[in-house]
Protein backbone atom coordinates (compact mmCIF):
# COMPACT_ATOMS: atom_id res chain seq x y z
CA UNK A 1 0.00 0.00 0.00
CA UNK A 2 1.07 3.59 -0.71
CA UNK A 3 0.45 6.46 1.22
CA UNK A 4 0.82 10.18 0.26
CA UNK A 5 0.94 12.31 3.41
CA UNK A 6 1.01 16.05 2.82
CA UNK A 7 0.02 19.48 4.48
CA UNK A 8 0.38 22.93 4.59
CA UNK A 9 -0.97 23.60 0.91
CA UNK A 10 -2.52 27.04 1.65
CA UNK A 11 -4.71 27.17 -1.61
CA UNK A 12 -1.91 26.22 -3.94
CA UNK A 13 -3.72 23.41 -5.15
CA UNK A 14 -1.71 23.17 -8.03
CA UNK A 15 1.00 22.11 -6.21
CA UNK A 16 -1.07 19.66 -4.13
CA UNK A 17 -1.99 17.97 -7.84
CA UNK A 18 1.87 17.95 -8.41
CA UNK A 19 2.72 15.61 -5.50
CA UNK A 20 -0.04 13.20 -6.23
CA UNK A 21 0.88 13.55 -9.68
CA UNK A 22 4.45 12.61 -8.98
CA UNK A 23 4.28 9.72 -6.85
CA UNK A 24 0.64 7.83 -8.51
CA UNK A 25 -0.58 5.95 -8.41
CA UNK A 26 -1.49 6.13 -4.69
CA UNK A 27 -3.57 4.36 -2.32
CA UNK A 28 -4.88 6.66 0.34
CA UNK A 29 -4.28 10.27 0.35
CA UNK A 30 -3.93 11.89 3.90
CA UNK A 31 -3.65 15.98 4.59
CA UNK A 32 -3.06 17.38 7.86
CA UNK A 33 -4.64 20.38 7.39
CA UNK A 34 -4.56 24.05 5.85
CA UNK A 35 -5.89 22.70 2.91
CA UNK A 36 -7.49 26.49 2.28
CA UNK A 37 -9.95 25.17 0.17
CA UNK A 38 -12.34 22.02 -0.48
CA UNK A 39 -10.75 18.45 -1.30
CA UNK A 40 -13.45 17.09 -2.97
CA UNK A 41 -13.56 20.11 -5.92
CA UNK A 42 -9.96 20.37 -5.58
CA UNK A 43 -9.15 16.88 -6.72
CA UNK A 44 -12.45 16.02 -8.95
CA UNK A 45 -14.61 13.12 -8.35
CA UNK A 46 -12.56 10.74 -10.21
CA UNK A 47 -9.98 9.56 -7.99
CA UNK A 48 -8.81 5.72 -6.91
CA UNK A 49 -7.46 6.75 -3.22
CA UNK A 50 -9.01 6.78 -0.47
CA UNK A 51 -8.97 10.88 1.85
CA UNK A 52 -8.52 11.09 5.14
CA UNK A 53 -8.07 14.92 5.82
CA UNK A 54 -8.35 17.52 8.91
CA UNK A 55 -9.09 21.23 9.16
CA UNK A 56 -5.93 23.03 9.60
CA UNK A 57 -5.90 26.47 11.77
CA UNK A 58 -6.76 28.40 8.36
CA UNK A 59 -9.46 25.76 7.02
CA UNK A 60 -12.39 28.11 8.61
CA UNK A 61 -15.87 27.32 7.93
CA UNK A 62 -15.03 23.99 6.01
CA UNK A 63 -16.24 20.91 6.63
CA UNK A 64 -13.57 18.55 7.95
CA UNK A 65 -13.40 17.40 10.95
CA UNK A 66 -10.25 19.07 13.53
CA UNK A 67 -8.99 15.24 13.94
CA UNK A 68 -9.70 11.39 12.47
CA UNK A 69 -8.25 8.02 14.16
CA UNK A 70 -8.59 5.26 11.49
CA UNK A 71 -6.56 2.41 10.46
CA UNK A 72 -4.10 1.00 8.28
CA UNK A 73 -2.49 -2.24 8.23
CA UNK A 74 -3.19 -2.91 11.68
CA UNK A 75 -2.04 0.96 12.62
CA UNK A 76 -3.98 2.83 14.76
CA UNK A 77 -3.40 6.33 12.94
CA UNK A 78 -4.13 9.46 15.10
CA UNK A 79 -4.47 12.30 12.11
CA UNK A 80 -4.53 16.17 13.14
CA UNK A 81 -3.00 19.44 12.27
CA UNK A 82 -1.13 20.40 15.50
CA UNK A 83 -1.86 23.75 16.54
CA UNK A 84 -4.43 22.92 19.31
CA UNK A 85 -1.68 20.33 20.63
CA UNK A 86 0.93 23.08 20.93
CA UNK A 87 3.27 21.49 18.26
CA UNK A 88 5.60 23.95 17.35
CA UNK A 89 6.97 24.26 20.96
CA UNK A 90 6.85 20.44 22.08
CA UNK A 91 5.27 16.83 21.08
CA UNK A 92 4.43 15.95 24.14
CA UNK A 93 0.53 16.70 24.24
CA UNK A 94 0.47 15.17 20.83
CA UNK A 95 2.03 12.00 22.12
CA UNK A 96 -0.37 11.78 24.65
CA UNK A 97 -2.86 12.38 22.71
CA UNK A 98 -1.67 9.48 20.22
CA UNK A 99 -1.46 7.54 23.27
CA UNK A 100 -4.99 7.94 24.88
CA UNK A 101 -6.56 6.98 21.70
CA UNK A 102 -4.53 3.70 21.17
CA UNK A 103 -2.84 5.18 18.03
CA UNK A 104 0.68 3.85 17.26
CA UNK A 105 0.75 6.59 14.26
CA UNK A 106 0.35 10.25 14.87
CA UNK A 107 0.35 12.66 11.87
CA UNK A 108 0.73 16.17 11.78
CA UNK A 109 1.60 19.48 10.36
CA UNK A 110 1.16 23.47 11.39
CA UNK A 111 5.20 23.83 11.47
CA UNK A 112 6.13 23.42 7.87
CA UNK A 113 8.83 21.17 8.74
CA UNK A 114 9.17 17.70 7.78
CA UNK A 115 10.13 15.42 11.04
CA UNK A 116 9.70 12.09 12.06
CA UNK A 117 10.13 10.70 15.73
CA UNK A 118 9.20 7.69 17.43
CA UNK A 119 8.16 8.60 21.61
CA UNK A 120 7.13 5.74 23.45
CA UNK A 121 6.48 3.39 20.40
CA UNK A 122 4.56 6.18 18.88
CA UNK A 123 5.24 7.25 15.56
CA UNK A 124 4.86 10.62 15.26
CA UNK A 125 4.58 12.60 11.68
CA UNK A 126 4.92 15.63 10.00
CA UNK A 127 5.31 15.92 6.00
CA UNK A 128 6.51 19.32 6.00
CA UNK A 129 4.12 21.73 3.65
CA UNK A 130 3.98 21.26 -0.53
CA UNK A 131 3.97 24.90 -0.43
CA UNK A 132 5.39 26.90 2.24
CA UNK A 133 8.56 25.72 4.02
CA UNK A 134 10.04 26.45 6.80
CA UNK A 135 13.13 24.36 7.19
CA UNK A 136 16.63 25.16 5.99
CA UNK A 137 16.93 25.01 2.53
CA UNK A 138 12.93 25.64 2.09
CA UNK A 139 12.40 22.15 -0.25
CA UNK A 140 8.53 21.76 -0.42
CA UNK A 141 7.75 18.26 1.04
CA UNK A 142 5.89 15.78 1.53
CA UNK A 143 6.02 12.18 2.70
CA UNK A 144 5.26 8.59 1.40
CA UNK A 145 4.35 5.84 3.34
CA UNK A 146 5.10 2.36 2.12
CA UNK A 147 2.85 -0.37 4.47
CA UNK A 148 3.94 -4.20 3.57
CA UNK A 149 0.13 -5.43 3.44
CA UNK A 150 1.41 -8.85 4.82
CA UNK A 151 3.39 -7.87 7.50
CA UNK A 152 1.95 -4.51 8.56
CA UNK A 153 5.81 -2.73 8.17
CA UNK A 154 5.72 0.86 7.67
CA UNK A 155 8.62 2.29 5.73
CA UNK A 156 8.87 6.48 5.68
CA UNK A 157 10.56 8.83 2.95
CA UNK A 158 10.61 11.98 2.90
CA UNK A 159 10.05 13.68 -0.79
CA UNK A 160 10.12 16.93 -2.91
CA UNK A 161 8.17 18.48 -5.35
CA UNK A 162 10.77 17.95 -8.06
CA UNK A 163 10.90 20.70 -10.56
CA UNK A 164 10.08 22.89 -7.47
CA UNK A 165 12.93 24.32 -5.16
CA UNK A 166 14.89 20.97 -5.66
CA UNK A 167 14.05 17.36 -5.68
Amino acid sequence: MKILVVSDSHGRHDLLRKAIGQEAPIDMLIHAGDVEGNLDKILGPKREYEIHAVAGNMDWGDSMPPSDLFEISGHKVFLTHGHGYGVSYTLANLRQAAEERGADVAIYGHTHMPAMDEQNDILLLNPGSVAKPRQAGLKKTYAVIMVDNQTGRMTVRFKSLRGIGWS
